[in-house]
């Protein structure tokens, strides 16, 4: 019988042992323990951000509070520490609150946070960030485009056509040609046409019933004051006897091509 009553003994001893043993938390994870009071309970103010251990109190109606805390370092915690009366008195008839605070890692491995992996990309957690990064690509292409093109150097114009001689211009060349040699009758009579061409087109004041004939031209264009000095000058050259007589016309048709900015 003795052995038997000291058999029962030591398991009620073992039972109230494991009764006895706190909760216990991992570290860095939250835990709770809820628990009765007819006494308002609130946590006290954190006066130290660094604290091993973070208690908060919430009412869970009729008269009863959840008291969650998260731990910092490893080690046992009384949450009795943190907890006081709603007016500020010490609370009084609290239960055991003690509780152990436990590492997940390996010793000697740090603190939670060095020695941790990345955490893998998500998209969703990313989410304002994927937007602007799109709205943002989507803004800088026709923006890259409108910068080259801006960029872009021009195709030079055209070169302007070049306008074909002018009468004039080739009744002086055709002198300028001749001036040192003898013209035949087909340079005279070329030289000739070209010059009545010429000069019967500025003749304003030449009615064109008195310029139909070749004779009537030469007549209108000899009575125009504006072209009867080269008119003469030229018909001198072409008619002279000697080449006195030529080489006088030619520097008189040089001094009325400057007088009128070659325009005879």
């Amino acid at each position: 019988m003795m052995r038997v009553a000291t058999g029962i003994a030591a398991a009620f001893l073992a039972a109230g042992a494991l009764a006895a043993e706190p909760p216990r938390t991992a570290r860095g994870t939250s835990g709770a323990i809820e628990i009765a009071s007819a006494t308002p309970l609130r946590a006290k103010a954190l006066r130290d951000a660094s604290a091993p251990i973070l208690v908060r109190v919430n009412a869970a109606g009729e008269g009863r509070y959840r008291i969650e805390y998260i731990g910092a370092i490893e080690g046992r915690f009384d949450l009795a520490d943190a907890i006081e009366s709603a007016d500020g008195r010490a609370a009084e008839g609290l239960p055991d609150l003690e509780v152990e605070i436990y590492s997940q890692l390996p010793a000697n491995h740090g603190t939670d946070v060095f020695g941790l992996g990345a955490p893998g990309f998500s998209l969703a957690a990313h989410y304002s960030s994927a937007l602007a990064a799109i709205a943002a690509l989507w803004i800088a292409v026709p923006a890259v485009f409108l910068v080259r093109r801006a960029l872009r150097p021009k195709p030079a114009p055209p070169p302007a056509p070049v306008p074909a001689p002018t009468v004039a211009e080739r009744l002086l060349a055709i002198v300028d040609e001749a001036r040192g040699r003898e013209l035949d009758a087909r340079e005279r009579g070329r030289l000739e046409l070209l010059l009545l061409q010429e000069l019967r087109a500025g003749a304003a004041q030449a009615d064109a019933s008195s310029i139909a004939d070749l004779a009537g031209a030469v007549a209108a264009l000899r009575l125009d004051a504006r072209t009867n000095g080269v008119v003469r000058a030229v018909e001198r050259w072409l008619h002279a006897p000697s080449a006195g007589d030529r080489a006088a016309a030619l520097a008189e048709i040089d001094r009325l091509r400057l007088a009128k900015g070659g325009a005879a």
